[in-house]
């Protein structure tokens, strides 16, 4: 029996379209994160290592379904993880709008 949860559906190893899905958003995620990288390392500034840190995250949420797919994780620890990801991408990502919002403030009102 496949249990249910209110937003999500945990197959035991699941379908061969849930594995293509996956590893092209793992491969997406991967790549993303790699440019967010570079970016802060031309930039170096806060606001774009929040957000090369959000897409870690983003990363890190594939790779949880991934571990999640190979039994490594229970369905339990899959949502806490994800969940737990996706409260850490929203910090990440209002901290680097109100950090980049405050500089330009301050640097109209120099």
């Amino acid at each position: 029996m496949v249990p249910l949860y209110p937003l999500h559906v945990v197959t035991q190893g699941g379908s061969v379209a849930l594995h293509v899905v996956l590893a092209v958003a793992g491969l997406g995620s991967a790549a993303i994160f790699l440019l967010a990288l570079a970016a802060f390392r031309q930039r170096r500034s806060l606001p774009y290592l929040l957000i090369a840190l959000a897409f870690a995250a983003l990363a890190g949420r594939e790779l949880i379904g991934g571990l999640t797919m190979a039994n490594y994780l229970t369905a339990n620890a899959h949502h806490l993880f994800e969940h737990g990801l996706d409260i850490v991408m929203m910090l990440l990502l209002i901290g680097a709008v109100y950090y980049a919002r405050t500089v330009e403030k301050r640097k109209y009102d120099d």
